[in-house]
């Protein structure tokens, strides 16, 4: 991906293209890989690459993404933090709890019979299911 693509991309979801949105954009999709990453993680591969961006920034800027539809924000109760994903379609997941590795499961792999009705005033707008798992 471009630098005119990754602000095509960004323009395309209403995103400004501040640097540390254009940093973290081209790494999160310049290659075009499906992946999981924490604002830690993404952090540190920035400064690897010579960018320091401030971890709040690195926050704010993925929790922007996930407000512009770009990422989807997981959250991985049993590891205690937040999982941004870079696959927006519906889909599931196996967690390890061994590695806190979080792997893809397509979304026809469950099949539920039922649904729970939405409380009073409120609507089902996305659901996920996460599979914990442990070598055995």
């Amino acid at each position: 991906m471009s630098d005119l693509d990754v602000h095509n991309l960004l323009a395309s979801h209403n995103l400004r293209c501040t640097r540390p949105r254009v940093k973290l954009a081209t790494l999160l999709f310049a290659d075009g890989r499906d992946r999981h990453v924490t604002a830690e993680w993404a952090a540190d591969a920035l400064a690897k690459e010579g960018d320091e961006v401030a971890l709040a920034t690195v926050y704010n800027t993925l929790n922007s993404f996930v407000e512009a539809g770009l990422l989807r924000q997981i959250s991985c109760q049993e590891a205690g933090r937040q999982v941004f994903d870079t696959n927006v379609e519906p889909h599931h997941h196996f967690y390890n709890e061994q590695t806190g590795e979080l792997t893809d499961v397509p979304q026809n792999a469950f099949r539920f019979y039922k649904m729970p009705a939405a409380p009073d005033g409120a609507e089902i707008v996305d659901w996920q299911v996460t599979v914990t798992i442990r070598p055995h």
